[in-house]
């Protein structure tokens, strides 16, 4: 009996506990979100532009009612722990607390971006009512504005068309104005430098000058070397090339002596004209030399002329002293030999060996006619042939070892160039190093999430492209193809 009783007390607590257990779990409503995680691909705001913030919508289902429905909002967190986004810039607009069944909520969710670094965010969204809650897993990318991109895209391509644009033009025209400048400063510091080579490394500067503003950099550098050249055989020899300069000065003041109205003198004096201005043209100063030397020994040859028509006119003095009737004929005869000696061709060797020939059978046959007179009353001494001498002209110098000057400071345009070639190793090193592996901006969806190295991708790429086009330029150039320069 008491078996049975406990047997039955216990039915009824197992039926008491099914009753009060089994509504309760009916009871507990099927809640459901749509899209059960949210992703968000975005751009990130530059800081001086206020962007709309994005949208996205979440539905709520239930089969039954449910209440005090919140949304909880938690931060987003990148991938590398560097950098979050707050859940306060996550807003939540919740229409109502409460859900009925087959009656969706829609929720929507705004994701403000302004000041957020870019990168891959991951972090939780969660649902929480009465008798249970939810969790919406919430993954957002985020890369840089496109303007700032583009424009450090179009600043590679800027240095990469400047670097070119340099290279072809203001690079060749700069070390052009550098050895330009060079040259004057060399001329400017030597005072003796003969105005023969002055005029010829102008007249070479000059030529520089005009193709340089034509952009004939060929043309440009030819004269610059022309002029170098001349600049270099002065240096070279100049001590030789002073010594010759001052002696060809010599030869001019040794022809004011001389009769300017004789021809002779006249085409000398123009042979010494010709060799000042054609001094520069000599490829050494040893042709110089021969050229002077000649020079001298036309001037020699006139006045060793004159000495013989000197010592011509004592012995006809003496003469018309012991015969006064020759006087005339003898002075038309001296007239005729000075005149014969004016007219005389200075580069005709023979006709003046002939005319000193003549000169000299006179002088003879004045000495002999002398000698034949009676000696004078008074007794004094006849003056003969043996009497008469003449001075010679000095003797050019010798050549004299090498001077070289030293050289001057660079100008702005060698600046131009130093700076340009450290520039473009910077370049070429820091962008190829910083660029790296990234990826371009239209194919990275969290482009700037790496920092630098998106952005020196980018730069790189600018500046290879240029780079390549202008190699490929100068390739084909090379071909020489019709129509193309």
């Amino acid at each position: 009996m008491k078996r049975s009783q406990k047997t039955m007390i216990g039915l009824f607590m197992l039926t008491l506990g099914l009753v009060l257990v089994v509504p309760s779990v009916q009871a507990e409503p099927k809640v459901t979100l749509n899209p059960s995680s949210l992703t968000v691909v975005g751009t990130q705001c530059p800081v001086f532009f206020k962007c709309p913030p994005v949208k996205r919508h979440l539905l709520i289902q239930t089969n039954e009612a449910i209440a005090n429905l919140q949304l909880i909002t938690l931060d987003l967190n990148r991938a590398d722990s560097s950098a979050v986004i707050s859940a306060s810039t996550i807003r939540l607009t919740l229409p109502t607390k409460s859900v009925e069944p087959k009656q969706p909520l829609t929720i929507p969710v705004e994701f403000d971006f302004n000041k957020i670094r870019s990168g891959e965010y991951s972090g939780q969204l969660l649902v929480v009512y009465d008798n249970g809650e939810l969790s919406a897993p919430v993954i957002v990318r985020l890369k840089d504005h496109w303007l700032f991109p583009l424009l450090v895209l179009l600043l590679g391509v800027g240095l990469g068309i400047g670097v070119s644009a340099y290279r072809n033009d203001a690079m060749p025209r700069d070390e052009i104005v550098v050895q330009v400048g060079r040259i004057r400063t060399q001329m400017q510091a030597d005072s003796e430098l003969a105005q023969a080579f002055q005029r010829k490394i102008a007249g070479h500067l000059i030529e520089v000058e005009t193709t340089l503003a034509a952009k004939r950099w060929d043309d440009a550098r030819q004269a610059v070397t022309q002029a170098q050249a001349v600049w270099d055989k002065w240096r070279k020899e100049r001590e030789d090339w002073v010594a010759l300069v001052n002696y060809l000065s010599e030869l001019f003041d040794s022809l004011k002596a001389l009769n300017s109205d004789a021809s002779y003198v006249q085409a000398v004096h123009s042979q010494l004209e010709n060799a000042k201005r054609q001094t520069a043209d000599k490829e050494t100063t040893q042709k110089f030399r021969e050229d002077l030397d000649y020079l001298r020994q036309q001037i020699t040859w006139y006045k060793q002329g004159q000495a013989k028509l000197e010592q011509f006119n004592i012995l006809r003095n003496e003469l018309t002293q012991l015969v006064p009737h020759q006087d005339e004929s003898l002075r038309r005869r001296s007239q005729g030999l000075q005149n014969d000696l004016d007219e005389l061709s200075p580069s005709d060797k023979e006709a003046v060996k002939g005319w000193q020939q003549k000169v000299n059978n006179a002088i003879d046959e004045l000495d002999k006619e002398i000698k034949q007179q009676p000696p004078t009353e008074t007794g004094s001494t006849q003056i003969t042939a043996r009497d008469a001498n003449y001075i010679t002209p000095p003797m050019l110098p010798n050549p004299v070892p090498e001077v070289i000057s030293a050289q001057p400071s660079p100008k702005q345009a060698a600046q131009n160039i130093y700076w340009f070639n450290w520039l473009s190793y910077a370049i070429a090193v820091g962008l190829l190093a910083g660029a790296g592996f990234g990826q371009l901006y239209a194919s990275q969806p969290m482009f700037g999430a790496n920092g630098w190295s998106d952005y020196f991708t980018l730069l790189a790429w600018g500046f290879g492209a240029e780079a390549t086009r202008d190699a490929i330029t100068k390739v084909v150039r090379d071909w020489k193809l019709p129509g193309l320069k």
